[in-house]
């Protein structure tokens, strides 16, 4: 019996929240605001190190605590789209559901390097 594939292709646009990036540079300086976005999304970079790390080791547990630990920071810094799609990862860890796991932390994986990419060419990072 022969099987059809089916290709997606993916049209996700990684955004930054203009409402909570404004709120931090009203609140802290844009100075600091600055300050803390770059170290939020170098964290987050190491952290989907580790994450990929973790789902290639097939360690569930840490795969879910590394991409929990995202989801504050991805709140903090305005990517409110990386934070639900965290969550999102989570249940599918916790449903032990490996089909929607894989999609669900692909998606994960590639809205926040893409809201990376958008920050370090200095593209227009606000929805």
């Amino acid at each position: 019996m022969m099987q059809k594939i089916s290709v997606l292709h993916p049209r996700d646009t990684a955004y930054f929240d203009e409402a909570t990036l404004n709120g931090l540079s009203r609140d802290l300086g844009s100075s600091v605001a600055e300050n803390i976005l770059c170290r939020a999304l170098e964290d987050i970079a190491a952290r989907f190190g580790q994450i990929r790390q973790d789902y290639s080791n097939g360690d569930h547990p840490a795969l879910r605590k590394s991409v929990h630990a995202v989801i504050p920071i991805a709140d903090q810094i305005g990517l409110l789209g990386l934070a639900r799609i965290g969550a999102d990862v989570v249940d599918c860890v916790d449903q032990t559901d490996p089909v929607a796991l894989a999609a669900t932390l692909c998606r994960f994986l590639r809205w926040g390097e893409m809201a990376m990419s958008f920050a370090d060419e200095g593209t227009d990072i606000y929805v």
